[in-house]
């Protein structure tokens, strides 16, 4: 079964073709469009190992996944658009109506709609990608895999909010989760990796940041809630913060719901604190550079994951492996050691020269003497969407 995984985010679309049978995975091709809606965006892409990029200006989402599907039929590995037997297109938030994986319906739109405004970054990208693909593919079955469903595993007290009940039950806030095409990833991964596994914390930091702990495959609680706002800080958004912020500035700075939300999700977090970027890598070199508020971000940042881990260790009530995986996880050293210095007690111990030598692969970074294994794991969120997709399409088969 060939089936096309897609992840159509707010300035680029992600994508990679899978063939996908009973014992066998394929990756046939795999690339994305950046920096769309500007005069320098362009595709970047690999096939067979060989990488290719094309500069072709003012791209948006209509014109780069009509590019996307030009090049995969023209250069291959397809002959014709129809060999493409479903899409499954990465889906962030459908709110309690929608939380698992569904083929997309008028019942799945409309559950993105309605979570547009508090999932602003995310939803609606997702929803420009549905109209276009009904469009390119109108025969062609679309499968949305919600970030949710892994987490429909945490316990009903753990993803229970304090607020009036009715209300919860009416508008369905609860806690639901994030990243969990990339922690279940991370929980199959590992399980085949570390001696010990039952145990185990995910740190899905990026852009997008989200700790997650896993009992036996399975999630038990994730920093992330009724959006991808809570938890840790991240690129722009701010992570936990006393909500009552919200109607003080409501009152005292007379902002607008629609301020709040911009406030919330393009100008808070690392951006927010430095005033300079939400780039990890860029306020690290500005920190060297004597930047003190961009220090100070990085300072959060890492404070912030480490008391989730510190959290979810005594959830979990032990520990047997850490993860790190993300942009900045798979990538950045800095960060691993800064987050793990002084868990000794918790029995992570990262070996300094093995997590330098770490960037962007997967190995062990912890110290032969480290009781937990500390593993960087490249997270495949296109591998978890594409194995949705062709398990949900072979069932309607059946």
């Amino acid at each position: 079964m060939i089936i096309m995984a897609v992840n159509s985010g707010g300035s680029s679309i992600k994508y990679e073709l899978f063939s996908i049978e009973e014992e066998k995975e394929q990756s046939l091709s795999r690339g994305s469009v950046k920096r769309l809606y500007r005069p320098d965006s362009f595709w970047e892409g690999e096939k067979e190992g060989i990488k290719s990029r094309k500069e072709v200006p003012d791209l948006d989402h209509e014109k780069g996944l009509r590019l996307i599907i030009d090049i995969l039929t023209q250069e291959g590995p397809l002959h014709s658009i129809q060999e493409i037997e479903a899409v499954g297109i990465k889906l962030i938030n459908g709110g309690a109506e929608v939380t698992q994986t569904s083929f997309i319906d008028s019942g799945v739109v409309q559950a993105l709609q309605d979570l547009s405004e508090v999932t602003s970054v995310h939803n609606p990208p997702s929803l420009l990608a549905i109209e276009m693909f009904q469009k390119i593919l109108p025969q062609t079955p679309l499968v949305g895999v919600f970030e949710t469903t892994f987490h429909l595993s945490i316990p009903l007290p753990y993803r229970t909010y304090g607020l009036p009940w009715e209300l919860s039950q009416k508008y369905g806030l609860k806690k639901l989760g994030f990243h969990g095409n990339s922690h279940r990833y991370i929980a199959e991964r590992i399980a085949s990796l570390a001696s010990r596994a039952q145990k185990v914390i995910s740190c899905h930091l990026g852009s997008g940041c989200s700790v997650c702990a896993i009992k036996e495959g399975r999630s038990l609680d994730i920093s992330s809630g009724f959006t991808p706002q809570s938890g840790t800080i991240m690129s722009t958004r701010p992570g936990d913060f006393d909500p009552q912020i919200i109607t003080y500035l409501e009152e005292k700075a007379n902002f607008s719901p629609q301020e709040i939300n911009r406030i919330l999700t393009r100008e808070s977090g690392l951006l927010g604190i430095s005033g300079l970027s939400g780039e990890m890598w860029e306020l690290e070199e500005l920190s060297q550079k004597g930047e003190e508020r961009a220090k100070l971000a990085v300072e959060v940042f890492v404070y912030q994951v480490k008391k989730y881990i510190g959290a979810f260790v005594a959830l979990l009530n032990g520990l047997d492996s850490l993860v790190f995986t993300g942009g900045i996880g798979e990538n950045d050293s800095f960060i691993r050691e800064k987050v793990g210095n002084n868990l000794d007690y918790l029995g992570i111990k990262i070996d300094r020269e093995k997590n330098q030598e770490i960037k962007g692969k997967e190995g062990k970074i912890s110290s032969s003497t480290s009781p937990v294994e500390v593993w960087v794991i490249p997270t495949n969120e296109e591998l978890m969407v594409a194995r949705e997709t062709a398990k949900i399409v072979k069932e309607r088969r059946k």
